[in-house]
């Protein structure tokens, strides 16, 4: 029996546009590859056999391992070009002789269910279809430096994928070329129309969403788009389960800490809060060793490890003294990595979660707090680094970024803000216990 509609999923970018040390397929977002988010979009959205064609073929196997229960997942080894990865992906797909095929690049992890359906159906009545946005930019055509021509743009617009055929179509087409020819063209629609010069090629409509990370700045911007993603999936979610959770927050005497461990104390949960106050410093790696310890012999182990420790001294760098940066900088990193060091024993024994909080200056210094702000920004680079450190481990690392809140912290440093301005600690809480309780990684959940 022929299946309806596979698809080809091409991961083998090199990524030198990127500029990183890895293809783009592989750098992580929002706790996942990126190839990993476009690979479960594709099983949720599709019953029949994706083949992942890629290079290099043992990282990428590495992570089909992850799907290897879904036996329609296949990885293969991909070649030179795009063209020639097609090639193999369609050779691969012989087997399970689909009617339909779809071809979508890896590198848009942002496909929705919608432009699947979408694509799906338009092919029971065209051969071909492409997925399309319009342009928003003024397209020019250059010749020798100048302008040469300026066409409407009401015609014009950007190519996306998947693009789908049908599968005997475009392996006749690949055919027909031959592969010496196959790198005159940069799509599957170019191939198939140049084979098939009267065919008409359906238009889909995409989604602006459905961007391709190719520069630095997309990996912002989609780092962006799935914590917004993940921000409204929560909205209509009324609790959390707590109940049985076993949780350490060092910083869990005042401000949002406290608020934390009576939420979750409240939602059923164990909680040992550690902070100066009751002789837990987290500079000092002993105490921080000793805390975790003696909750793991309470509970039985420890689930949660929270680190809501911080402080701010507000006042010009050139005005402050070397002991007021260095104060910071001990709490508010070095604390943190003490925490991190010896919470990851007890979490991968659990696969635990372990969650810090930055500040919404990570993103760009405020004057009179340029120390606290740097400090918070380190926070932000350690939860992405330890998110993917510790994937192996089962050990999920998240980050809380508040607005501004009525803690002792802020009131003592702020003087003049009024307090209906600020966020009440007990708001910023109950948005850590969400995340806590969530199974993603390497996400910034701002409270703002």
């Amino acid at each position: 029996m022929h299946e309806q509609t596979a698809c080809i999923l091409l991961a083998g970018g090199s990524g030198t546009r990127l500029s990183g040390d890895q293809p783009k397929q592989f750098v992580r977002i929002a706790g996942k590859t990126i190839l990993e988010h476009s690979l479960s979009t594709l099983r949720e959205n599709m019953p029949d056999a994706v083949i992942v064609v890629t290079t290099p073929f043992d990282q990428v196997r590495k992570v089909a391992d992850m799907f290897s229960e879904d036996p329609l997942v296949e990885v293969v080894a991909g070649g030179t070009s795009r063209q020639a990865s097609t090639l193999r992906g369609l050779k691969a797909l012989a087997k399970h002789k689909p009617r339909n095929v779809m071809i979508h690049d890896a590198a848009r992890p942002f496909l929705d269910g919608r432009i699947i359906r979408d694509v799906i159906e338009a092919l029971k009545e065209h051969d071909a279809v492409d997925v399309a946005i319009p342009t928003a930019d003024t397209i020019i055509v250059e010749r020798e430096g100048y302008i040469d021509h300026i066409p409407k743009r009401q015609h014009l617009l950007r190519g996306q994928t998947p693009q789908a055929f049908r599968y005997k179509d475009l392996v006749t087409c690949y055919q027909t070329l031959g592969e010496h020819k196959l790198d005159q063209f940069t799509d599957d629609c170019g191939i198939f129309m140049a084979c098939n010069p009267d065919a008409r090629v359906r238009i889909v409509k995409g989604s602006e969403e459905n961007i391709k990370v190719t520069y630095p700045i997309d990996l912002i911007l989609a780092d962006e788009m799935f914590r917004l993603r993940s921000q409204s999936s929560n909205v209509d979610k009324p609790g959390v389960n707590l109940r049985g959770k076993r949780v350490v927050i060092f910083g869990g005497t005042r401000g949002i800490g406290k608020a934390m461990a009576d939420i979750l104390v409240g939602g059923g949960a164990q909680v040992l809060g550690c902070s100066r106050e009751s002789g837990c410093d987290i500079t000092k790696e002993e105490d921080v060793q000793r805390a975790l310890e003696n909750a793991a012999a309470e509970f039985g182990g420890i689930d949660v490890v929270v680190n809501a420790a911080g402080l701010l001294k507000n006042g010009k760098v050139q005005e402050q003294t070397a002991a007021d940066a260095a104060e910071q900088i001990n709490i508010n990193l070095l604390g943190a990595l003490n925490v991190a060091r010896h919470a990851h024993f007890w979490l991968e024994q659990t696969q635990g979660s372990l969650l810090f909080f930055a500040s919404s200056s990570y993103t760009r210094g405020r004057a009179g707090s340029a120390v606290y702000s740097a400090t918070k920004a380190a926070i932000v680079n350690l939860t992405q680094g330890l998110s993917e450190e510790w994937a192996e481990d089962g050990i999920r690392v998240n980050c809380i970024v508040p607005g501004r809140t009525d803690t002792e912290m802020r009131t003592s440093n702020f003087k003049a803000e009024a307090q209906d301005s600020l966020f009440n600690p007990y708001q910023i809480a109950l948005s850590a216990s969400r995340v806590i309780c969530g199974d993603h990684s390497g996400r910034l959940e701002r409270v703002h």
